[in-house]
């Protein structure tokens, strides 16, 4: 069997573990007190002050973001073709179409020239 390599070696101390802990042992492990106040930290921090919304997987967070946009049926949304099958889904479940555009061979982004020959 081939040794596993991991790809980032998650940092995980005492503060999360009682994290962890006091989430599990509330019973609201999607709600509550903990990610309100994550939401509340966070959105001071980072987005000064405006609303927060924790969401369940990146995938929740692109379609939210996607919406927030006001992207819907009839648009379409240029995504890399080398990308998590979430990025495509996302765009698809706002009723959008994605369109995927290839990618650069030395940085694995959009390739920008292949993005302005897919814009209609």
């Amino acid at each position: 069997m081939a040794e596993f390599i991991p790809a980032a070696k998650p940092l995980i101390g005492d503060e999360e573990r009682e994290a962890v802990d006091r989430v599990l042992r509330s019973g609201m492990v999607a709600q509550g007190p903990e990610v309100a106040a994550f939401e509340e930290e966070f959105g001071a921090a980072m987005v000064d002050g405006r609303a927060c919304v924790a969401v369940n997987s990146g995938t929740s967070g692109l379609h939210l973001g996607l919406l927030a946009a006001g992207i819907g049926p009839g648009d379409e949304v240029i995504v890399p073709a080398f990308t998590f099958a979430a990025t495509g889904n996302a765009v698809a479940l706002t009723g959008a179409t994605p369109v995927f555009a290839d990618v650069n061979l030395q940085t694995y982004t959009l390739d920008p020239q292949d993005v302005r020959a897919k814009v209609t």
